[in-house]
């Protein structure tokens, strides 16, 4: 992996994401939710805590979307957190961040169909005017239709899994086009005993 060059414009992209499967069959249902992923094209590094991937800003969201849904339609009650982080000032560089226009990789949407809550963050770093920004991006879910909540630290979100996630990369996608360092903090639950009766939104 090469340093970024001197006043290079291209920001570094990449998530760190950890599952958890609540179940004694937590292991195959990490192992094959992952399966494949070192074949996507990306940067992968993964140890005892979570994994990191970088690269193509599709891939990446694809690649998300798809290790969640996996794992959900399993029907066991599984949760992923991930965290993803764009422009961050102290990464090394790997490949020109997609909002330059270089995302190459098929957006593919496996989560298409799984029912999904979330709660996610979003942090323009650096900027001023980062309360407008994180109220504008809340305001963007809520047109797209996923917002079904505020609550201390978090929004809450509600529908199929490639909805929510969609609606999360929209708002994030708009925040880094308005602030040069963007960290969004998520939170995905599919299969919960406590959304028998419920359905998404």
């Amino acid at each position: 992996m090469a340093q970024a060059p001197p006043n290079s414009s291209l920001p570094f992209f990449g998530a760190r994401f950890s599952l958890y499967p609540m179940s004694d069959r937590h292991i195959p249902v990490i192992l094959t939710a992952i399966d494949g992923i070192r074949d996507s094209g990306l940067e992968v590094e993964t140890d005892d805590v979570s994994t990191f991937i970088g690269g193509d800003r599709n891939a990446i969201w694809s690649t998300l979307e798809g290790v969640f849904a996996k794992a959900a339609r399993t029907g066991e009650h599984v949760v992923m957190t991930a965290l993803v982080s764009h422009g961050c000032p102290g990464e090394t560089y790997c490949e020109p961040d997609p909002l330059t226009g270089t995302a190459r990789a098929p957006i593919e949407h496996a989560g298409r169909g799984v029912p999904a809550s979330a709660q996610w963050s979003l942090y323009p770093l650096g900027s001023a005017g980062y309360m407008d920004v994180i109220y504008d991006e809340i305001d963007r879910t809520k047109r797209a239709g996923v917002f079904s909540g505020g609550a201390h630290f978090v929004s809450k979100l509600e529908g199929d899994a490639c909805t929510v996630l969609e609606g999360i990369r929209r708002a994030f996608d708009d925040a880094c086009g308005r602030t040069s360092h963007v960290v969004a903090h998520l939170t995905l639950s599919a299969n919960s005993p406590t959304r028998k009766g419920r359905s998404p939104s």
